[in-house]
């Protein structure tokens, strides 16, 4: 069940990168079949910064709107070295990246409830 839940997000990840970046000048993506590469790569790495921060000691953030901003550069600056990684994907700048997490997010907010 777990690893059916981990391909449902990665999917409905892939799939809001592909509409980001059909919906917004700053996003770019070639194709789907891309965006599905880019939302494992965000998820390995995503899962790699959390690892690292609890290995050096970094205190959860807690709940609230900080929490929440924090966690948004976070996200961000993995979807920045993410964009550095890989050649199919381009965020043109900190500002878009900032949007595609926030997107991200609400997205997989309103469909976690779901599944």
């Amino acid at each position: 069940m777990i690893l059916l839940s981990f391909i449902i997000n990665l999917l409905i990840t892939a799939l809001v990168v592909f509409l980001c970046a059909k919906s917004l000048k700053g996003i770019s993506v070639n194709g789907y079949k891309s965006a599905c590469i880019v939302a494992l790569v965000l998820a390995v790495l995503n899962a790699l910064a959390t690892w690292l921060m609890t290995l050096i000691g970094l205190p959860r953030w807690g709940s609230g709107l900080i929490a929440f901003a924090i966690n948004m550069c976070i996200n961000a600056g993995i979807i920045m070295l993410a964009n550095k990684m890989l050649d199919n994907f381009s965020v043109k700048g900190f500002k878009w990246a900032l949007i595609l997490a926030l997107i991200c997010a609400l997205v997989s907010s309103l469909i976690g409830g779901v599944i």
